[in-house]
């Protein structure tokens, strides 16, 4: 007998037991998949203005605007990444690089590439055409917009997630050629606050440029780029706040609610809610800043992290029982961020044909809103459903 054989193939049952366990903790990830895959259709269909619609005044307007898109909506990608990277971290300290190698870098890959295409062949075939290849592979410079914003669609989401993932691969080796299995915390932390004041940095410099009348090219450039909602450098502390998470959770930290847990919530909490008050203040404060779009149209906003960072340990510690309707969401919530796209790209979606629900729609708008909602959200899981059934396209739709 072959006692290293034997010994290998236990290794390898032991991971595959520890890593089975370990997706069956992390079941409670589906109330926030299924929550916020839906979220995502509410922001994309104006849902969150239905309060405002019906009660038209300074304060609705405001928990419609602030509080249910710029928050509940908003911070639906940011929950993703924090999702995903976390996974990817617990999976990647546990088998190592060959994980990311062989298996997670090229399921992205190909989601993104599947993604990517299918939108582009849509909008070669009912828009414009082939002038949209043309216009896209015209310079350097719009080829990799196109491909940094996925077609300039929420597709942005599979780029960002591939250099997040990359990065977060890159800082695990790197700890690991050191010796050590996870990164070492007290520098993850320093990077984590690091990578923050740069992000920070990005979002006052319209601000501080409109207030103080500077003009300078460089700077210019550099606003605009970090205003650019598809930049995926406004993502980099996703990285370090999964790696602590990852670690913290290994450390076994994170199997009750304890004082640390208590301490630790109350902090992020905190953080997240002072950076929301700010980022509201910068959106009202016509004075400091004027703009065509408000800081809370973006996702360099630090209060998105703090808050999806908060919500990855509150869904760690829960034991509610997964409900049979989330559970089926949560497994389409992939094909319902996928197909939601079609619905909305170009605004596609219209009722114009229809002329007895059109007038009835510029009657109440509410009716407008509720039935796109419900037309595009049931529209994509439907699509997810029938895909997801296809062996060919199974794999990106699920």
């Amino acid at each position: 007998m072959d006692l290293s054989s034997e010994k290998n193939k236990s290794q390898q049952s032991f991971s595959n037991e520890t890593l089975d366990t370990s997706n069956k903790k992390f079941e409670n990830f589906d109330f926030l998949r299924a929550i916020f895959s839906i979220s995502i259709v509410a922001y994309k269909t104006n849902l969150f203005y239905v309060p405002t619609q019906l009660f038209p005044n300074s304060l609705t307007y405001a928990f419609s605007d602030y509080i249910l898109s710029g928050i509940v909506g908003a911070i639906a990608v940011p929950v993703f990444l924090q999702i995903s990277l976390f996974i990817f971290d617990i999976k990647s300290s546990k088998i190592g690089p060959s994980y990311f190698i062989k298996k997670r870098l090229p399921r992205l890959i190909s989601l993104y590439l599947f993604w990517l295409i299918l939108i582009t062949l849509y909008d070669v075939l009912f828009f414009d055409k082939f002038a949209v290849i043309s216009e896209n592979f015209s310079s350097l410079k719009q080829l990799f917009l196109f491909v940094v914003s996925g077609n300039n669609t929420p597709y942005f989401f599979f780029f960002s997630l591939i250099f997040l993932t990359v990065a977060s691969e890159a800082f695990i080796y790197f700890f690991k050629i050191l010796g050590r299995q996870f990164p070492n915390k007290k520098l993850t932390y320093y990077l984590l606050v690091l990578s923050c004041a740069l992000v920070f940095a990005f979002s006052t410099l319209d601000p501080i440029i409109h207030f103080t009348g500077v003009q300078s090219s460089f700077l210019n450039a550099v606003n605009n780029l970090a205003r650019w909602d598809y930049n995926p450098l406004n993502f980099l502390p996703y990285i370090f706040t999964a790696a602590i998470t990852a670690q913290e959770y290994n450390d076994g930290r994170l199997q009750v609610f304890n004082k640390f847990i208590k301490q630790k919530l109350s902090c992020l909490l905190g953080l997240a809610l002072m950076f929301f008050v700010l980022e509201w203040t910068l959106t009202s404060n016509r004075f400091l800043v004027q703009v065509d779009q408000a800081p809370l149209d973006h996702y360099m906003r630090l209060s998105l992290l703090f808050g999806s960072w908060s919500l990855l340990y509150i869904a760690l510690l829960s034991r509610l029982k997964v409900p049979a309707i989330v559970k089926i969401v949560s497994n389409l919530s992939l094909g319902i961020y996928g197909f939601h796209v079609f619905f909305i790209y170009k605004n596609r979606l219209s009722f114009d044909g229809i002329p007895q629900l059109k007038n009835i729609f510029q009657d109440f708008p509410v009716f407008q809103t509720l039935s796109t909602f419900l037309i595009i959200l049931f529209g994509s899981m439907a699509l997810a459903f029938v895909f997801g059934k296809i062996k060919f396209t199974r794999t990106w739709v699920a």
